[in-house]
């Protein structure tokens, strides 16, 4: 899959995070970065966007609209009564931010994909570091040489890229509890765990 125009503004934002400058000494290419981006996107189906009214002249317009997420890929779509496909005039995705140049009436929805841009940084160190673990240090002519501070330096970037990437969640469901007896095996109490003596 070839490296996609819409994607290269996050893509250069994930090579500063990380430090890898495009170029002859790049560590990643392009489509390394694009995939490990692709691999933490989220795909928003008409997703409302938050208008934020303006006052001007004494009447409210609605020009600025807000996603609740930002990191963008550069082609969403927009449209209004989730039928008429509006442009905006000004496009911020890296933040979020659509803005109109005549007062357009919500609800607004948002198509398009998002990205977390620091779980991508984070994956990418780590990466990184995995190539530095084969190095060990010496030491030469009173001289020490350590090569798995690299490594190290790699990964505590990756643990501070870990703690500013987007939350998430996952639904458990325990089967050992809160089953009836003879319906389905249970750890639970039954009727006749209540009656024993003792």
């Amino acid at each position: 899959m070839a490296v996609r125009n819409s994607m290269l503004a996050l893509i250069q934002r994930t090579r500063l995070l990380i430090n890898d400058v495009a170029g002859v000494n790049q560590i990643f290419a392009d489509q390394d970065i694009q995939d490990v981006l692709d691999a933490c996107r989220m795909d928003y189906q008409n997703a409302p966007l938050k208008p934020v009214p303006t006052f001007a002249v004494g009447t409210l317009q609605y020009l600025d609209f807000y996603a609740e997420v930002g990191d963008w890929e550069d082609s969403p779509v927009l449209k209004q009564y989730l039928t008429v496909i509006v442009t905006p005039s000004v496009s911020e995705p890296i933040v979020g931010h659509w803005q109109f140049a005549v007062s357009t009436f919500p609800p607004i929805a948002i198509t398009g994909r998002s990205y977390d841009v620091y779980r991508s940084a984070a994956d990418l160190l780590e990466r990184w570091a995995a190539k530095w673990t084969l190095s060990y240090d010496f030491s030469s002519d009173s001289q020490s040489f350590k090569r798995s501070q690299a490594a190290m330096g790699l990964c505590n970037l990756a643990k501070a890229y870990r703690r500013q990437q987007r939350p998430s969640s996952i639904s458990l469901i325990r089967t050992d509890l809160g089953g009836v007896a003879g319906d389905k095996p249970s750890l639970a109490p039954t009727a006749l765990d209540y009656m024993a003596k003792g």
